[in-house]
């Protein structure tokens, strides 16, 4: 599947998804797609900084996975959204923002199908 046949398939898997974005680990965006309805709460620069911050989280976690096992998820839990980052392969992360009280365990187990 493509990234861009991906992100408009996650997008479309659940109203509670607000942004869905492909990145390299270095925070470079293959693809964004966002729903219409969704007021912009960070600036670009903010949001690049958010990737990136998510890249080297994941780079981190790599180094640890020969103890413990690959990462699968994390789910990080704000105030006014949710942001899911899953893996897209061994340099890519698909990092997703929901409503807050959306339940994200069956969203993640229903975009892990989808890679």
């Amino acid at each position: 599947m493509n990234v861009d046949t991906l992100a408009a398939k996650i997008l479309k898997s659940s109203r509670s998804i607000r942004y869905v974005t492909i990145a390299s680990l270095n925070g470079k965006i293959v693809i964004s797609e966002h729903r219409k309805s969704v007021k912009t709460t960070l600036s670009k620069s903010e949001s690049k900084a958010s990737l990136v911050m998510a890249g080297r989280s994941w780079k981190q976690r790599k180094t640890l996975a020969k103890k413990i096992g690959r990462c699968k998820y994390v789910i990080a839990e704000y105030d006014r959204v949710k942001r899911i980052t899953l893996p897209a392969g061994p340099n890519h992360l698909i990092y997703i923002t929901t409503d807050p009280k959306a339940n994200v365990l069956p969203l993640i187990n229903k975009i892990r199908k989808f890679r």
